[in-house]
């Protein structure tokens, strides 16, 4: 295992339909914003790690770790703008997102996961794409790029009826990067496919679009379906009462 260590080299992204200038140079979200008074929310402390310490051991590779570094990653910068107490500490977790992230893909650069082993092999490309998904919200250059190559390899990777899930996980990474149109499509792929959690973001996602009756209707749908989520509830009641605003926010360049 000490050659994953030695050989893993830094993301090097192949790019898809998604351009990497249009992330590093025009790097946009959509945010959709309820109008409503909110509290402030302080985040926890981000852990310290020692990534390839904690991860890479003469047993091998230890997924339970990287899950666990992963799911701290997720706590603090799943979504954006991410929740850090301090600069350290976003800083920290950049780098620990980019090497993670490296040594996932070291994995299959040295064949150590192959598409011979199917189960593992998507797993290795989900972690790879949700950790570039969390580079991308800590303004890491091209790691949307990396996250949009490796969920179109998992989805190819996926039999048919096993897709909807990461379709609206997909569609929801590319409403993030402001790709409504494309992120639309997705979605209602995966709603067709039977993956009703993916209503809520589609909801969204059409409103981005200003299309208010079909977005109604998706959150309506998912509302009754999810009635424990108030999520839903909130933004059917912020927009049937005028009190919800959809802009374009520009990403801070670091």
């Amino acid at each position: 295992m000490q050659d994953l260590q030695t050989a893993v080299r830094p993301l090097q992204c192949g790019f898809s339909h998604i351009d990497q200038m249009e992330f590093e140079m025009k790097k946009t979200a959509l945010a959709a914003t309820l109008l409503l008074a909110c509290a402030a929310v302080f985040a926890k402390p981000y852990p310290k790690y020692d990534v390839v310490k904690s991860v890479l051991h003469d047993q091998g590779f230890d997924g339970d770790a990287a899950d666990k570094i992963r799911e701290d990653l997720a706590d603090h910068a799943g979504e954006y703008p991410p929740k850090f107490d301090n600069e350290a500490d976003r800083k920290r977790a950049e780098k620990d997102a980019v090497t993670l992230a490296r040594l996932y893909s070291g994995l299959i650069e040295q064949k150590i996961v192959t598409e011979k082993q199917p189960e593992r092999y998507r797993s290795v490309l989900h972690s790879i794409a949700r950790l570039s998904w969390i580079a991308h919200n800590l303004d890491v250059p091209g790691a949307a790029a990396k996250a949009d190559q490796h969920y179109r390899m998992l989805l190819a990777a996926l039999p048919q009826k096993q897709r909807a899930g990461i379709q609206g996980e997909y569609g929801g990474f590319l409403a993030s990067v402001g790709q409504t149109d494309a992120a639309v499509k997705m979605l209602n792929e995966a709603v067709q496919g039977g993956s009703d959690r993916s209503r809520l973001p589609l909801g969204m996602a059409l409103l981005a679009q200003g299309k208010k009756t079909e977005s109604l209707k998706e959150l309506r749908a998912y509302a009754k379906k999810y009635p424990q989520d108030k999520r839903a509830a909130d933004l059917i009641d912020a927009v049937e009462n005028g009190r919800f605003e959809v802009r374009r926010a520009e990403m801070p360049k670091r």
